[in-house]
């Protein structure tokens, strides 16, 4: 029986922020589209039960403007493109033992893997998952999401929506199987406002609890 409170590392994956992905330390992750509104939920589930949210976009972005890069990954997050698996996996194990040193033992990793490639070596950086949160959203309300969020720094306009929302279709059902398979993924309907999505949530992690 799994019990949430016990789970380390979470994964978080969906129709969302797609840039993020969230992990639990004990292991957790989170996946969604960009605008199914990854981020909102991560951060209200991190404080409710004492997990810190881990959002790769946002950590990738902070390090890009420190200038902490090498020039190869800048460049590909200037235009929008993923960065290299093996640099995305150092950057993962860094953040991740620098949060272990601060004491911060339960993560939810948010915004990876984000194509079925960066699963293995992903996991092998910074641990598998212990759970695997698929915010599922439809397209049409994920856009109206994305292009009235309006978070400083970011091109967040109908074509980058277009392209990230097309690379999510057509690399999100192959991590979805991967991570369903294993009987890791939990399905949550994030197409309502983000209180009946956050209740919908709690709901399918008490029921994945008695399995």
């Amino acid at each position: 029986m799994m019990e949430f409170a016990n789970l380390s590392l979470i994964y978080v994956i969906g129709a969302c922020d797609s840039r993020a992905i969230t992990a639990v330390f004990h292991a957790d992750c989170i996946t969604g589209a960009p605008g199914s509104g990854k981020g909102s939920l991560c951060a209200k589930l991190a404080t409710d039960y004492g997990l810190h949210h881990l959002s790769v976009g946002d950590l990738l972005r902070d390090l890009a403007k420190s200038g902490s890069l090498h020039e190869g990954a800048m460049s590909n997050i200037q235009r929008n493109v993923l960065i290299h698996t093996n640099d995305l996996s150092r950057i993962l194990a860094s953040a991740k033992e620098d949060l272990r040193r601060a004491g911060k033992e339960k993560l939810l990793v948010d915004g990876v893997p984000r194509n079925l490639d960066q699963a293995g070596p992903i996991e092998e950086a910074i641990g598998p998952p212990d759970l695997v949160l698929f915010f599922d959203c439809p397209g049409e309300i994920a856009k109206q999401r994305f292009l009235t969020r309006r978070i400083p720094g970011r091109n967040d306009d109908g074509p980058t929506f277009d392209a990230r929302y097309r690379h999510y279709v057509s690399q999100n059902a192959m991590i979805v199987d991967h991570y369903d398979s294993r009987g890791l993924l939990l399905k949550v309907d994030t197409g309502g406002d983000i209180d009946s999505s956050y209740a919908k949530l709690l709901q399918g992690l008490s029921l994945k609890e008695q399995l």
